[in-house]
């Protein structure tokens, strides 16, 4: 039996974990929820395993703060703020290889309604 699959890869920028040609782009709401998927991992993921997600931000790693939760391949963010723009990075192995994907998140203000009074 013979399996495909479509595999780009790609050189990191200088100084950086992922290329910028190849990053996913996200938006969320301040104050709001938001989660940021690994996406299109499912071709590196054993279906008898729980995958082993690293997340790093800025490709750096952090300590989160605990309002942001890991679940599987998602990283949820409970209350979005201010800080919580920039690049998000996970990383699984598979075999000898590392598998990367990034996603820029811009964080936008609460939308809010405004009424004029026109004389």
């Amino acid at each position: 039996m013979k399996v495909s699959i479509s595999l780009t890869v790609g050189e990191n920028d200088t100084g950086l974990c992922y290329n910028s040609k190849m990053k996913y782009f996200d938006k969320a709401e301040l104050s709001k929820s938001k989660e940021i998927s690994c996406r299109d991992i499912e071709d590196f993921l054993l279906p008898t395993r729980e995958p082993e997600i690293l997340w790093y931000k800025e490709c750096r790693t952090k300590t989160w703060r605990p309002s942001i939760v890991f679940k599987r391949d998602t990283l949820l963010i409970r209350e979005v703020r201010e800080d919580d723009i920039g690049n998000y990075t996970c990383e699984l192995k598979y075999g000898g290889f590392v598998v990367r994907r990034t996603t820029e998140l811009t964080v936008t203000g609460k939308h809010s309604l405004q009424y004029f009074i026109c004389k």
